[in-house]
């Protein structure tokens, strides 16, 4: 498999001089950098983010090669180029350009499409750029250039929401997105989200049919050949093991009593814990805590 480069290795490949750098912050999902480059060609490797280049100025000529033809721009204030991860490319310009490089994971990309997505896709990718002219992305790094001294109120709160409006940005303009063939009948991945976390949030409770029938607008009956459908078992089997799995953890993190797991669990007492545990694990609530 191959390496993968971090934003703070892509100086190995294009010299420059350094003059911004988020790395300290620890930002989630996202890295800012500045730099100033005399004129080069210079072959990029195998990224392992995106990139988003800003340019501050001087006026140049950015031409880009990804094996096949030439591609060329004039870059200036004002415009952009996108560089898409885990391909590699040669790029070169002929003066010299001062720039900001805003640096995207794909596991950021990947987590914003599918929650705004209404459809399951199979693949995401940001598309290759050698100028664009874009007037949002640039308002996204002059907030990102106010965080860097890390001392705001809600820093890491605001970096959050800038990488998530940033991330939309990208997904809505410069996205190649190869979306999965909906099956008739089967939930949408937002429904299908809204069940599990349904669930997830009321184990402790009865959960019926009914509930998880209301919340996806159809009748109980059709729910459950759906649900089938989509999880592979019944919505009561599929509570249980999740009831199970819960209380499997709760048991090895060892500081609950028996009793306390089995109620927050969705169990009506211990008994009915052990009687389930047992026949789903293979093994008594006790033999799982102590490593059995």
């Amino acid at each position: 498999m191959a390496v993968l480069v971090p934003p703070d290795l892509i100086p190995h490949w294009i010299p420059g001089e350094k003059v911004v750098d988020s790395a300290h912050l620890g930002w989630d999902g996202l890295t800012l950098k500045g730099y100033r480059y005399p004129d080069q060609e210079s072959r990029i490797p195998l990224m392992r983010d995106y990139m988003i280049v800003i340019y501050e100025g001087p006026r140049a000529t950015m031409q880009r090669s990804s094996g096949g033809p030439w591609q060329s721009g004039i870059v200036e204030r004002g415009v952009i180029s996108l560089l898409t991860r885990a391909e590699q490319s040669v790029w070169r310009w002929d003066g010299p350009i001062h720039v900001k490089h805003i640096y995207v994971t794909h596991e950021t990309i990947e987590r914003t499409a599918n929650q705004v997505f209404d459809r399951a896709f199979d693949r995401v990718r940001i598309e290759d750029r050698v100028r664009a002219e874009d007037t949002v992305i640039p308002l996204h790094l002059h907030a990102l250039e106010r965080e860097l001294d890390g001392t705001g109120l809600g820093e890491r709160l605001y970096v959050d929401a800038i990488r998530t409006q940033l991330a939309i940005h990208l997904l809505r303009h410069y996205a190649d997105v190869a979306f999965r063939e909906h099956r008739p009948g089967a939930f949408s991945p937002g429904l299908r989200r809204a069940i599990i976390d349904y669930i997830e949030a009321n184990l402790a409770q009865t959960i019926t049919l009914d509930d998880l029938a209301a919340l996806a607008g159809l009748s109980s009956y059709h729910f459950a050949r759906r649900f089938k459908a989509e999880f592979g078992m019944a919505p009561h089997s599929h509570v249980v093991a999740r009831r199970v799995e819960r209380a499997e953890r709760l048991l090895k993190d060892g500081r609950m009593p028996l009793k306390l797991v089995a109620a927050e669990c969705g169990f009506t007492d211990q008994s009915h814990l052990s009687r389930v545990f047992r026949r789903v694990r293979g093994v008594t609530p006790n033999a799982a805590r102590n490593g059995a």
